[in-house]
């Protein structure tokens, strides 16, 4: 019967109603787009990361990464390679050879972080051939193709076909060179390969350095981000004698921007909850204050002070289970219509470039995100129920009978 009553008293008064019901809606669609938006901002700096620049998995010498020393290669690195490309749970590999060296045109010198890769194979990895603003990735038949960033081109001041001249450290610590002419030009998320990095074929690099068929790094691109921590198990298992990173290793400030960013969604959350609780209370409140007269007489025929609060409180529930589904479904078609189309902050995009993302955003929500917004939206609404009850129950029903 109480709760009977608290649905027709629900929509006794549909102005002040739909009232609390939109800002419940708009509250949530609100949370639910904020969190998307700064979900997607981390995935799209993330993955930026991973997929163009650090891949999920490393694997190098112990001590390869602590001067970059040409000589510490990977023991047998192409047929562990070869070993490794054959589990499932690895979609792509490159291995690639590496140097910390200059790059210099005609007008002038830089330094840079060259890899001798494997095209066919890095760009299952990097993605780079998607990712060329002129040229082509490795197809041109000169000889000693090079591809390097947008940012590097403009700062040596050269273009497609111009000539380029690398230089870096063999295995004795000579210094070597070779003459390069530029195949291609890649702009990506990175902001470290668009200034500082030169891609060269592993033939034409480790023939210059003379290591034969040496290699000094090997990355794993996963078929699933769920499959890296077994591998990494596995892998170091199995090979206790080499160096195995995951990209939390290799970038922690990746990590650290991904905590980050988990906490203020959390401190967001609680925020936009914080404002509905406020909003319910001050609706509801002026409810209670509006049917002063009504509560008094109800209290006068015989209707306990227990019975009158849970009406209250049952009444707030029942708003919240109307608004706050509404708001989940609009905010769940907004964020599958974002996730396909995106939202485009092309005006931003040098700004954005310099830390590394895209200038195309897509928000994203995990599922069980949803879940804690319903748990939150319900708690919100019997935490924001309890003062308006608690002042229901304390009129006096004779006063409240004289009240105009």
């Amino acid at each position: 019967m109480l709760i009977k009553i608290a649905w027709r008293n629900v929509w006794r008064n549909k102005g002040r109603s739909l009232v609390v019901i939109g800002s419940i809606v708009v509250g949530i669609w609100a949370l639910l787009f904020m969190l998307g938006f700064m979900n997607g901002f981390t995935v799209s700096y993330i993955n930026g990361a991973i997929e163009h620049e650090i891949s999920h998995i490393q694997i190098h010498h112990p001590k390869f990464k602590q001067d970059y020393d040409i000589a510490y290669s990977i023991p047998n690195g192409l047929s562990l390679k070869e070993a490794l490309s054959s589990d499932p749970k690895v979609a792509a590999i490159s291995p690639r050879s590496f140097a910390n060296g200059m790059i210099s045109s005609t007008r002038k010198a830089n330094g840079v972080r060259i890899y001798g890769i494997i095209p066919e194979l890095e760009k299952h990895v990097t993605h780079h051939d998607s990712l060329l603003t002129a040229g082509t990735y490795f197809e041109s038949k000169q000889r000693n193709p090079v591809i390097i960033g947008n940012e590097l081109a403009e700062e040596l001041k050269v273009d497609i076909n111009s000539k380029i001249v690398l230089t870096f450290q063999d295995e004795d610590n000579n210094l070597v060179a070779g003459a390069f002419r530029i195949a291609g030009l890649i702009e990506t998320s990175s902001p470290s390969i668009n200034k500082f990095t030169a891609y060269v074929k592993m033939e034409d690099f480790n023939r210059i350095a003379g290591i034969g068929q040496n290699i000094h790094e090997i990355a794993l691109f996963l078929s699933s981000p769920n499959d890296e921590a077994p591998l990494m198990d596995k892998l170091k298992k199995e090979h206790p004698d080499l160096l195995i990173e995951s990209w939390r290793t290799i970038a922690p400030e990746l990590e650290l921007f991904l905590s980050m960013t988990d906490s203020f969604l959390w401190v967001l959350f609680g925020i936009i909850m914080i404002a509905l609780i406020f909003g319910i209370i001050n609706t509801m409140l002026m409810a209670v204050l509006e049917r002063y007269r009504e509560l008094g007489m109800l209290m006068a025929i015989g209707m306990n002070k227990w019975r009158v609060y849970m009406m209250i409180v049952i009444e707030t529930v029942f708003l919240s289970l109307v608004g706050g589904p509404l708001g989940i479904i609009i905010g769940l078609a907004t964020m599958n219509w974002l996730g396909i189309h995106g939202i485009d902050l092309s005006a931003y995009s040098e700004g954005l470039k310099a830390y590394g993302y895209d200038s195309i955003l897509y928000p994203s929500i995990e599922n069980n995100i949803y879940i804690f917004v319903t748990i939150g939206v319900i708690i919100t609404a019997l935490i924001g129920a309890l003062y308006p009850a608690y002042k229901a129950i304390q009129l006096n029903p004779t006063k409240a009978l004289h009240t105009v």
